[in-house]
């Protein structure tokens, strides 16, 4: 993976964790050894509780590693954070696998036909749902139409090609030039 593409990567899993005070802790770790929560605190202007939710969802994700220091005179433990961007690709790598197999998941369920009264916040039903309750909805009464969700499963579609293509489970498609099949006029 480039470092361009890891660094977009790195963006998107922070953004995933904690928005924006995910992405400045993050930066206030890059390239720097070992720094205390209450430090990053500091240097990002975000509370030290949201800085160690973030520092703990990366640690769990496998690319935050910290020590933990007992300071002799106080008796209270410190704990000391740092990036390790090693294995960030693997991590990446395995997201993605994760979003690709919810996104198979999803998909598969989609394929069935749903019927639906076409108010927002009201259930979807399988076919025997619909029937159980005589095609017609349970909240609001109405009658239960055929539900075409023929684009949301395109969507899906184009999603599990992306990442299939990301992971390297399938070839990109080449982007063909102006081919002139080696004659020019």
């Amino acid at each position: 993976m480039s470092r361009r593409r890891l660094e977009r990567e790195l963006k998107k899993l922070a953004e995933s964790i904690g928005g924006d005070e995910a992405i400045a802790v993050i930066k206030a770790l890059r390239g720097k050894d070992y720094q205390t929560d209450e430090e990053l605190a500091e240097k990002t202007k975000i509370r030290v509780n949201t800085v160690r939710k973030i520092l703990y969802a990366l640690n769990e994700i496998g690319i935050a590693e910290f020590k933990r220091i007992k300071d002799q005179e106080t008796g209270w433990y410190y704990y000391y954070w740092k990036l390790n961007m090693e294995k960030l690709p693997k991590v990446i790598m395995t997201k993605k696998r994760k979003e690709l197999e919810k996104l198979k998941k999803k998909l598969e369920e989609g394929e069935q036909i749903y019927y639906w009264c076409g108010v927002p916040d009201h259930p979807k039903m399988t076919f025997d749902e619909a029937l159980e309750y005589e095609f017609q909805c349970p909240i609001c009464r109405r009658i239960l139409n055929q539900y075409d969700n023929s684009k949301e499963l395109e969507e899906i579609r184009k999603k599990i090609e992306q990442l299939e293509r990301e992971i390297g489970l399938k070839k990109n498609k080449r982007k063909r030039g102006n081919d002139h099949g080696g004659y020019y006029k």
